[in-house]
């Protein structure tokens, strides 16, 4: 083969982990509370449910807990504050 041609595959497999055809790279990754925001504002579209009350909840307040318990098991949940109006 001529030298021309040849690569260094370990070294393109580790450039390929953060450069895009664009430039470098850097994967952005949503908290919990992000992804359910963009997950609620994508159902409001949604065929079957009320997009008034999709609306109401995608402009509520969005807020994360971190919760232990006994055995010191940690999880997170995350609460939903929105207004529904009574005249529905």
């Amino acid at each position: 083969m001529s030298d021309e041609f040849s690569i260094d595959i370990d070294k393109a497999l580790q450039s390929a982990k953060t450069t895009d055809h664009i430039g470098d790279w850097t994967p952005h990754y949503p908290t919990g509370v992000e992804s359910v925001k963009a997950a609620i504002n994508n159902c409001i579209d949604l065929a079957g449910l009320d997009k008034k009350m999709m609306g109401d909840i995608a402009d509520g307040e969005f807020t994360s807990y971190d919760c232990y318990d006994s055995t010191g098991k940690n999880t997170k949940k995350i609460v939903i504050e929105y207004e529904e109006p009574l005249t529905r």
